[in-house]
């Protein structure tokens, strides 16, 4: 049963993309947020208040779910703003076509959709990376292209949506306001509804009937719901909306504002034309979703709690704009230091006021660029930043000396460089190898064969793969098992074994 306390009840991680996308369209399209209504010719009957589905209010928020479910083709934009959380929506379909995009906090994801589930196609851009995939059948890809496709308004969705609003008017639960008001909204020019919904009255019969369990403390718990919407006079569909409410006495809302709400198809962007392979899209939607599921994890926290935990996702991402989460200014600009020294991005250090010098000495600690203390404005900092340079200076020496010294240990720059050497082809090492190889035998050597021997970041070694691993633990389950029968005397009772023993898990990476 979808209401307001649906709202209450999102998470703000990186999922809301898509998985909680079935939240929003049911508590949006409960409390009239996607409703749209185009006046129909025919004229209402006079009001009656002692009927609270015939007056004008509730035939208007009625018919809305109809016309809604009558649309074929439509435009939308819209911005939504969840308890501060601010996400941008376009929403097209044109006949079989339709085009969905979710821009926010978290990113954004925007997909093309078509007869052919096969065809469809579904990008992400978080994190300064855009990537985009086909649906094709892989079923993870299907999920993630379901979360974005559930967010287009369908009439099944409007209709069932108005059975359960009628429901909740005439058993009390929604109490419309009476009276509607013009009011401008957007360039757009409207008709504003109020209501206000409470479970608390309705009886245990009542909540059955409404599909809500009696026992659902959910729901009960949020209170002082009320909802206004606004309707564009001229095409009927809706603009505006807004919804509060009390958490467990917590305040909370949720808003909704249209830019765009046309019954006609805008032209379909186009599609991208560069695409990966559905596994590795899937990966990188699933590493996202895990990192920004941390970000929502910090707004969890509060004051100093809340800026540490920014500022260590900040320092390991090298992400900025993490930093630009963190509400209080001086603690931004900590975060801000701690990641352009991680990423020796200097430029980050004139956009700061208070800590401009600090950052610009950190950024020299790391880099040795002794030009940034000319950047200091205070005097009084110049030898501590020449200081931090002279220090970053030998760093880096040092660290070119171990690059140099692990680059001239290498002894391939391609595969044709190295080759297999051995009694068992046991070894592989460079072609022009002149070392002495060992002939030795084991039962191991056999699960090299069809291992290719070439250049693994700059040293000869067989290229290892699954297949090896598997070979490498069942030659050691069966020389283990030889081996513990060889401590079984001849004349023992002890039957020798003769199944394999099980293999551990191991951790082939």
């Amino acid at each position: 049963m979808a209401s307001t306390a649906n709202v209450a009840k999102k998470g703000t991680d990186l999922k809301m993309l898509v998985f909680a996308a079935v939240v929003i369209v049911a508590a949006l399209a409960a409390i009239g947020y996607f409703a749209g209504f185009f006046t129909g010719a025919s004229t209402p009957p006079a009001p009656n208040p002692a009927v609270p589905l015939a007056t004008p209010e509730a035939r208007l928020l009625l018919a809305s779910f109809d016309k809604g479910a009558a649309l074929s083709d439509y435009s939308l934009k819209y911005s939504t703003n969840d308890n501060g959380v601010k996400s941008n929506y376009s929403i097209i379909k044109n006949g079989s076509d339709s085009f969905v995009d979710v821009e926010g906090a978290f990113g954004r994801m925007y997909g093309f959709f078509g007869k052919d589930n096969a065809t469809d196609m579904v990008c992400l851009e978080y994190g300064g990376a855009a990537k985009c995939a086909l649906a094709g059948n892989l079923t993870d890809m299907a999920d993630i292209a379901a979360g974005l496709k559930i967010l287009r308004p369908t009439s099944l969705a409007y209709l069932n949506q108005k059975d359960d609003t009628r429901k909740l008017i005439a058993a009390g639960a929604i109490k419309l306001g009476q009276g509607m008001t013009s009011e401008a909204v957007n360039g757009f020019d409207t008709r504003k509804i109020a209501y206000t919904l409470d479970y608390s009255n309705l009886t245990v019969q009542q909540m059955v009937s409404l599909g809500v369990s009696p026992n659902d403390q959910t729901l009960l718990a949020v209170t002082d719901q009320k909802v206004t919407f606004w309707i564009d006079n001229a095409t009927g569909l809706m603009v505006k909306s807004h919804a509060s409410y009390n958490n467990r006495g917590t305040l909370g809302y949720y808003d909704t504002e249209y830019t765009q709400a046309a019954p006609v198809a805008s032209a379909m962007p186009e599609k991208p034309g560069t695409v990966i392979a559905a596994p590795a899209f899937v990966e990188f939607y699933s590493t996202s979703t895990k990192d920004y599921a941390e970000r929502a994890a910090c707004f969890a926290k509060s004051g100093a709690e809340k800026a540490t935990c920014l500022q260590s996702i900040a320092g390991n991402s090298g992400d900025w704009e993490t930093c630009k989460l963190i509400d209080t200014h001086p603690e931004y600009e900590k975060c801000s230091i701690i990641v352009a020294q991680e990423t020796h991005n200097s430029v980050i250090c004139g956009k700061l006021a208070a800590l401009a010098d600090d950052c610009y000495i950190a950024v020299a600690s790391e880099t040795g660029n002794f030009d940034l203390c000319k950047s200091v404005k205070n005097a009084s900092l110049s030898s501590s930043c020449i200081d931090a340079a002279t220090s970053g200076q030998q760093k880096k020496e040092a660290a070119a000396a171990l690059a140099a010294k692990a680059n001239a240990a290498k002894n391939c720059a391609a595969d044709g460089d190295c080759k297999v050497f051995g009694n068992a082809n046991q070894y592989c090492a460079p072609k022009n190898s002149t070392a002495r190889f060992a002939n030795s035998t084991s039962d191991l050597y056999a699960c090299l064969k069809g291992m290719p021997c070439g250049c693994l970041g700059g040293y000869c070694g067989f290229a290892k793969n699954a297949t090896y691993y598997t070979c490498i633990n069942n030659a050691e389950d069966e020389m283990l098992r030889l081996y513990i029968n060889s401590l079984i005397p001849t004349n023992s009772s002890v039957k020798n074994i003769t199944e394999k023993l099980p293999i551990p898990p191991t951790n082939n990476n």
